[in-house]
């Protein structure tokens, strides 16, 4: 092996062993050396080089004392990240709306910036929206260098692995490079994903589906969405679709609106605040206002789109077999509180028994979407390859 060799394997094997420290500070902090030694199987000395190291980079900091082990007196300086070090910014992509926020690496927001539209009406129009809530955010951040990315949470079909937005209902973009675009104006890593996708990763790693290992998020909101989940690793499906339950066929006859897609029928001409403004030209309050004073035009509708939801969900449990199926989203709480108890219900009582032990479950109240994006950032900052963890 060549010297050059050597010392590039020599210098790849340092930086994994830091990031395997800085991992675990991250995310069990504070922590003492010992501990450290003890998790990462590395030698006590390599972790106080690491740490040294970073102390004298200001990117983590001492804390208070911790006891090293219960009942034995004594006690370790534990180690945090320090969370002014570093920034993510967090945006979310809406059909009418963009919002942003930076966070530090405690997940803390510190500074915040908006737009909102009608209609973006073109790619310049969202780009220069874009731009003014991503500019508006660096000026409140002390310093630019400490941005480690920006996370994007969207609506829609989104190729994450490439940053490439391949169709998004309210925005009207097809194959749009975002992710390379921003990249090369603003010079810092940016990433992409589907909002349902990060929200059932949220979840399934600290939220309702954490004891889960095959679920399904559904999110009635703007749009329907909805995410898979197999053995703990989102399904994407061959085109980026699996999960696209906006698309599912849901209403029939009389009820089967035109949907964006170039069919009809799907479950987000109804199911959705975008559909129901579409298809019946009423906005998602103004129907429930409609229910609430017993509009029998109303009621009825609501009547089938109760069914088409408990319908099309009953059917998704049957073929895929989730342990859990999760319903988030502004369209049930708003349009009734009594909406999923009565989609449980249908659901319940049309499931096969072989699959009626499924857990539904309603998640009244999302997580900001923005610190979701930024999760993606603080994620990737943390990120150890998986063929270098035995090293």
């Amino acid at each position: 092996m060549s010297d050059s060799v050597k010392q590039t394997s020599h210098m790849l094997l340092k930086s994994i062993n830091q990031q395997k420290v800085l991992f675990l500070i991250y995310s069990e902090g504070p922590i003492s050396r010992v501990e450290l030694a003890e998790k990462t199987g590395l030698s006590r000395q390599t972790v106080t080089n690491i740490v040294n190291r970073l102390l004298k980079e200001k990117i983590i900091v001492t804390g208070e004392l911790i006891d090293l082990e219960a009942g034995s007196g004594r006690k370790r300086v534990g180690l945090h990240i320090n969370s002014s070090h570093f920034y993510a910014i967090g945006l979310e992509l809406a059909g009418k709306y963009i919002r942003g926020k930076v966070y530090n690496l405690r997940q803390e927001a510190v500074a915040s910036a908006e737009r909102t539209i009608n209609k973006y009406g073109s790619i310049d129009v969202l780009m220069r929206l874009l731009h003014e809530v991503i500019d508006e955010l660096l000026t409140q951040v002390p310093n630019t260098s400490k941005v480690k990315g920006v996370g994007i949470s969207m609506q829609g079909l989104v190729d994450s692995q490439h940053g490439i937005v391949l169709r998004t209902p309210g925005i009207g973009v097809h194959r749009l490079p975002l992710k390379q675009l921003l990249e090369d104006k603003y010079n810092i890593p940016v990433y992409i994903e589907n909002d349902v996708n990060l929200l059932s990763v949220n979840e399934n790693m600290n939220g309702y589906l954490k004891e889960s290992n095959n679920n399904i998020t559904i999110k009635f909101d703007y749009g329907t969405g909805g995410a898979i989940v197999h053995n703990k690793q989102i399904i994407a499906g061959s085109s980026f679709v699996a999960g696209e339950f906006g698309h599912y066929k849901g209403f029939y006859g009389e009820d089967a609106y035109p949907c964006h897609c170039g069919r009809s029928g799907c479950l987000t001409t109804l199911a959705s605040s975008s559909g129901l403004s579409v298809s019946i030209k009423c906005t998602l309050e103004e129907f429930a206002e409609g229910i609430r004073t017993g509009d029998p035009k109303f009621l009825s509708l609501y009547e089938k789109i109760v069914d088409g939801i408990a319908i099309a969900v009953t059917n998704i449990i049957t073929f895929i077999n989730p342990d859990s199926l999760l319903m988030t989203g502004r369209v049930i709480p708003t349009i009734s509180p009594e909406m999923f108890n009565e989609i449980k219900a249908r659901v319940m009582h049309q499931l096969p028994v072989t699959v009626n032990n499924v857990q539904l479950i309603h998640l009244h109240d999302k997580p900001d979407e923005t610190k979701l994006a930024a999760g993606l950032v603080i994620k990737r900052a943390f990120e150890i390859p998986l063929d270098t963890l035995s090293l």
